[in-house]
């Protein structure tokens, strides 16, 4: 038997190891509304947590910043190109001397993928599985438009004609693809 409860207790009988489905309501005809249940731990182990925390000096954690500074290159702004002026004055865009900012979905050469946002401008991506970095150069975009409501613009470095790229708001992949006339990828309407 199902019974609907609180976040509270649902992260709660997660962390105890007992199975939670989370329901991501779909809109559907004027008069049903239906829902997609998926387990919460499947949906969380996508994600990851940061909480707040005191400062506390950590050498290796230094390193990995000096690591980073490094790979990113220095540009003179006054001798950059001129931006453009956009609609939306806080829109994360990409500069090639910069870097790529905002939704990335990499690839490693291994198999494996990431999701995640960034606000600093990156120029290489390490693999957490392999430890192979990946200069992230001439990435595509991907508009993700999910049944859900959800729109989200990511560059990418895939090469595949069609990829699944999972929702941040419900979970569900949404399936992507590759239009040659507009050199980017698009969700695939169903």
């Amino acid at each position: 038997m199902l019974q609907e409860t609180n976040l509270d207790k649902a992260l709660k009988m997660v962390l105890a190891g007992k199975l939670v489905l989370a329901a991501a309501k779909k809109t559907g005809d004027v008069g049903s509304t239906k829902y997609t249940f998926r387990s919460l731990n499947e949906i969380l182990e996508k994600y990851i947590f940061l909480i707040q925390v005191p400062a506390v000096e950590d050498p290796e954690f230094k390193e990995k910043i000096a690591e980073m500074v490094q790979s990113v290159p220095a540009v003179n702004i006054a001798e950059g190109p001129e931006k453009k002026q956009t609609d939306k004055p806080n829109k994360i865009v990409h500069c090639e001397e910069r870097g790529y900012s905002g939704f990335l979905h990499i690839r490693c050469k291994c198999g494996a993928e990431k999701s995640f946002f960034t606000k600093v401008g990156l120029s290489s991506f390490k693999c957490t599985e392999c430890g192979a970095r990946t200069d992230l150069k001439d990435l595509k975009l991907a508009f993700l438009s999910c049944e859900c409501g959800e729109h989200l613009r990511y560059f990418t470095n895939e090469t595949a004609e069609m990829f699944d790229l999972n929702c941040l708001d419900c979970g569900q992949p949404v399936a992507m693809k590759y239009n040659e006339k507009k050199k980017r990828y698009e969700t695939i309407r169903g």
